[in-house]
């Protein structure tokens, strides 16, 4: 359908930006905001209208600046840009200290909270976002005495000035190690196409980088257990300020958590989740890691079998199993029993056909239309800029970014990054979302375009999913929108669209030969899908393994834990991969860490039981293309956002409450 003249879309947003102008925009925002908070502090007779609709408007109009000025510190290409960025972010989380220790607006929220006639007279969804708003109050002192609440505050401001450097030296620090060609044994060819060499005491050798397109093909394919070792403990070795930062970031969290009258970070920290109590998601996680011991034992054995014959065959002794090892093995043992050759794969995973593919589907599932914008007022050429309308209506929904590619300075890892929140604006109108997608794959090359490992396929099948869940939530309300639902749900819809990229019927769609265009033949897709659930219930331990370590050090009365060594034991014991005598501290870039997902990192794997469950009680019984369910799964999971409970959508759209056993088939485990 063509798009009218006069249809309404969402405002370009302006990422050009100086770092005069960062500082100023944000400083105005805050000005703004203030005013508004002292506004509604003096309001004599607290109403709905009057408190809780401001409150959630002067923060939408809010993050119009500040979204944008964080964001830029994760993307922009000079790095005083960043700074800038950075520095923003540091100042709006201690206007954002400040505002929480209004007690004139806490005393306005908590008299329409207490009014019972109006709460019931308030719409399912206005009702949600004044529990929120309460909710967020109370959570954050505003019931403690004067003395305990500074105390607090002093906290929660200490710790986000760790938080703020912790995440901009995992996205700014690579490792960087010089390799000979002969110590790059094994790596094919398109690896050195472009690569940065540098002179080494008059030998040339390639740069190798940390980042995503350098570190994991390295591990993967190179010969050399010396080479892989070099990499990952340099890679192991990053951010050693880290360590200190995470070890006072468990304390300060324990003692926020004291003040607030909890016992320890998780019990608050779950309290507005879903699974509520950190009994029960420890219960979780040491109940699927014993189910899993048998499968992960065996696969390990696999490997150290393969490398002891290695050294046998080589005449050497064999001197154990390392974390630098599995990779390798791993890919050489999906190759002897599963035919699978990654590198054979990925000729038939072009990036830019891939993400077409994707689209696509997307589209087609949520009744959407996406439209790519030709010269889009972006950070950097590399991005690409979408434009998202309804299928058959002349509705505009949304705008989204893609920033595909690694670069010097920007974010190291794979997210989906909000820019603009929807919601309902005062004359009716809607504020469209605006969100961008930020990852690491690998360049194109002299000889082919840029190609995805099946595994990056997965990855860009999922983050697109939270690009449509920012997309497709339709809120009256800022705070409410989009991926602002309990964190143990919010990876659950995009778990479930992981699926697509082992659906032979959607791989058919988008799988064909970069140079000869011929679709991925059958029996290779059969190959693919035999190795994944051979190996399904083995690759969650590394997830287990994370989040038990999460919980371990942030449900805790003790303050004193030794995060990097607790890291490391447990890392030996749940996976039993270590690196010997060798000295790392792979724990400080485990960014999750060092913000939002603090204590929750277990929802990785709570919320894949919600994800098997929708795909596979909905899509695989309906049919993955069937449109009906596409658009049930549209309106009862991604439009809601976080206007009402979690638990409430998937029942909704389950017919019924959740259960584990889809999870547990899909793994290869035995329902009980």
């Amino acid at each position: 359908m063509k798009t009218t003249a006069t249809a309404r879309k969402g405002s370009m947003v302006n990422f050009c930006r100086t770092p005069a102008e960062i500082a100023s925009n944000i400083e105005q925002a805050i000005g703004r905001s203030r005013a508004a908070m002292d506004a509604i502090g003096q309001e004599t007779a607290p109403t709905f209208a009057n408190i809780i609709v401001p409150l959630d408007r002067t923060s939408a109009e809010h993050d119009v600046e500040a979204c944008v000025a964080c964001f830029l510190g994760s993307v922009a290409v000079e790095k005083d840009v960043r700074d800038a960025g950075n520095d923003a972010s540091k100042r709006i989380d201690e206007f954002e200290i400040e505002c929480s220790t209004r007690e004139d607006v806490y005393k306005a929220v908590r008299a329409v909270f207490d009014n019972e006639q109006e709460m019931a007279s308030l719409s399912p969804e206005d009702r949600h976002l004044v529990e929120r708003i309460e909710r967020g109050y109370r959570r954050q002192g505003l019931l403690l005495p004067p003395e305990k609440r500074e105390q607090l505050n002093a906290v929660r401001k200490r710790i986000s000035d760790l938080e703020i450097p912790f995440k901009r030296c995992v996205n700014e620090e690579d490792a960087r190690v010089l390799f000979t060609r002969e110590e790059l044994e094994g790596l094919p060819e398109d690896y050195f196409d472009g690569r940065e060499m540098e002179d080494d005491g008059g030998v040339s050798k390639y740069v190798v980088t940390s980042k995503y397109p350098d570190y994991f093909p390295l591990m993967a394919y190179a010969t050399r257990e010396a080479t892989r070792k070099a990499m990952e403990v340099a890679a192991g070795s990053r951010c050693p300020d880290n360590v200190p930062r995470l070890q006072e970031l468990v304390s300060l969290r324990l003692e926020m958590a004291t003040l607030l009258g909890y016992s320890t970070y998780s019990e608050y920290a779950m309290e507005i989740l879903m699974a509520k109590r950190p009994a029960d998601a420890i219960a979780m996680e040491t109940d699927l890691l014993a189910r899993l011991a048998g499968p992960a034992s065996e696969k390990l054995d696999e490997l150290v079998a393969l490398k002891r014959s290695d050294a046998e065959l080589a005449g050497e002794e064999y001197e154990g199993f390392y974390v630098w090892d599995t990779a390798y093995y791993g890919r050489r043992v999906s190759e002897q029993k599963h035919d699978i050759r990654g590198e054979e794969i990925k000729q038939y995973f072009p990036l830019d056909k891939a993400t077409r593919g994707m689209l696509d589907i997307y589209q087609k599932m949520l009744g959407l239309r996406i439209a790519q914008v030709d010269n889009p007022p972006v950070w950097h050429p590399d991005v690409a800029m979408y434009e998202v309308w309804e299928a058959d209506e002349d509705t505009f929904v949304g705008h989204f970014y893609l920033d595909l590619h690694p670069r010097q300075g920007k974010y190291n890892h794979t997210a989906v990054l909000p820019i603009r929140f929807g919601c309902e604006l005062p004359d009716g109108s809607r504020e469209y979302p605006a969100a961008a997608m930020v990852a690491n794959f690998t360049h194109a090359t002299s000889a082919a375009p840029a190609l995805l490992p099946h595994g990056d396929v997965v990855t860009l099948m999922h983050e697109l999913g939270h690009v449509f869940h920012n997309m497709c939530a339709h809120t009256k309300w800022k705070r409410l929108h989009g991926l602002q639902v309990e964190r143990d749900f919010v990876e659950a819809p995009s778990q479930m669209l992981e699926n697509w990229a082992w659906e032979p019927a959607s791989l058919r769609k988008f799988a064909a030969h970069h140079s000869t265009g011929e679709p991925m033949p059958d029996e290779m897709i059969a190959k693919l899908i035999t190795a994944k659930n051979a190996g399904a219930g083995a690759n969650c331990v590394s997830q287990v393994f994370l989040g038990m370590y999460d919980l371990a050090i942030h449900n805790t009365t003790s303050g004193g834990i030794d995060v990097d060594k607790m890291f490391n034991d447990m890392r030996d014991q749940i996976t039993n991969l270590g690196t010997g005598s060798v000295e790392t501290h792979r724990v400080a870039t485990f960014s999750h860490t060092a913000g939002d997902y603090s204590s929750r990192y277990y929802g990785y794997m709570w919320s894949r039981v919600y994800s098997m469950d929708m795909y596979a009680s909905r899509f695989k019984k309906d049919g993955v293309d069937n449109a009906a369910t596409g658009m049930d799964y549209r309106r009862e999971i991604l439009r809601p956002g976080g206007s009402r409970d979690a638990m409430e959508s998937l029942v909704r759209f389950l017919g019924r409450k959740p259960d584990n056993k889809a999870f547990l088939e899909s793994i290869g485990l035995r329902v009980d």
